[in-house]
């Protein structure tokens, strides 16, 4: 008789425990409403055929956006002032699912893109020293191949940078900007090597939309695997670029939960999925008797934005061509 007490007890546990599971996912579902996130757009817009089929999102989405949804075939719609979110909608975990599965459509979402054009904000600290902002208009294709161009509207204006996978040598071409650009010829380098990689934190092969949210999908999966050491919050929603944002701050108890980042705030379109801005901070030895704002400036690590996005940009085969007479590689 005592074993079967024993075997009912825990039986009840494992009860009660499997109830306080799906509660947890249940928080998700019960108060947001599934939409497709890449509904279907006018083939005079984007280049790839997608289906409402094809696109249907598997992220549950809160009703307040729903109330504010267009059916303007626009795929990047001027969207009101932020709403306010109620910072118990959810716990921890469940706020890490979501940006998770967010990320997650937004990339296949982008993924069905063929191509796109947007403009480009980017500032790094690069050997501890931060630069200043360098804003590049940004040409991306996904199909047949991955290519992508640069040209710098700031910074060494006029710099020019293309890679195409389908040339056999895997090398990037680099023509630089101003006086020296007219007088030499294009470098031509290994995306991977160090001369490359000198002056950026990431590979061109990991340029654009698509790679940034392949890196923030690994740091989020991250988060969950571990469990804790990381507080995610859910802030209220704000405009950038003239689109309503998701807005999320991650902050990490530890390096051992992420080495990298201390902190991060992303900004991530209600409609797409992707993400628009992303700030991350790193850590500090010296952080005593700092405020936080001081402590946020001096260990900025990487400030990245994607303004004016345009999935419908009428990009061919030469805006990816070294022979492209406009490029002069």
């Amino acid at each position: 008789m005592p074993r079967i007490r024993n075997f009912q007890s825990s039986g009840k546990r494992n009860f009660l425990a499997m109830c306080a599971s799906a509660a947890s996912i249940g928080a998700i579902c019960c108060n947001f409403d599934p939409v497709p996130a890449g509904e279907e757009i006018q083939a005079a817009r984007v280049a790839s055929t997608i289906t409402a089929a094809e696109n249907t999102s598997d992220v549950p989405l809160p009703p307040d956006i729903l109330a504010g949804s267009s059916d303007s075939p626009d795929p990047l719609p001027v969207i009101g002032a932020p709403r306010t979110v109620n910072s118990g909608d959810l716990n921890n975990n469940d706020a890490i699912k979501f940006s998770l599965l967010l990320l997650k459509d937004g990339g296949r979402f982008i993924d069905n893109i063929d191509h796109y054009r947007v403009t480009f904000d980017k500032r790094e600290r690069i050997k501890g020293d931060i630069g200043e902002t360098q804003t590049m208009d940004l040409k991306v294709r996904h199909h047949p191949t991955f290519s992508v161009y640069m040209k710098w509207k700031s910074g060494d204006t006029g710099r020019q940078l293309l890679y195409n996978d389908e040339y056999d040598d895997k090398q990037m071409m680099v023509k630089l900007g101003g006086l020296k650009g007219r007088i030499l010829p294009a470098l031509k380098l290994d995306p991977l090597g160090s001369e490359a990689q000198a002056g950026a934190r990431y590979p061109v092969t990991e340029a654009g939309l698509a790679g940034m949210i392949r890196q923030m999908i690994v740091h989020r999966e991250n988060d969950l695997n571990h469990g804790h050491g990381v507080i995610c919050s859910r802030l209220a929603n704000q405009t950038f670029d003239e689109r309503e944002c998701y807005c999320f701050r991650y902050e990490y108890s530890a390096p051992e939960f992420n080495t990298l980042y201390r902190k991060s705030i992303v900004l991530m379109d209600t409609r797409y999925h992707v993400p628009l801005q992303v700030t991350n901070y790193t850590w500090s030895d010296n952080a005593e008797g700092m405020t936080p704002e001081q402590l946020d400036e001096m260990t900025m690590i990487e400030d990245y934005a994607f303004r004016q996005l345009d999935m419908g940009a009428k990009l061919v085969a030469e805006d990816f061509s070294r022979d492209n007479p406009a490029y002069r590689m």
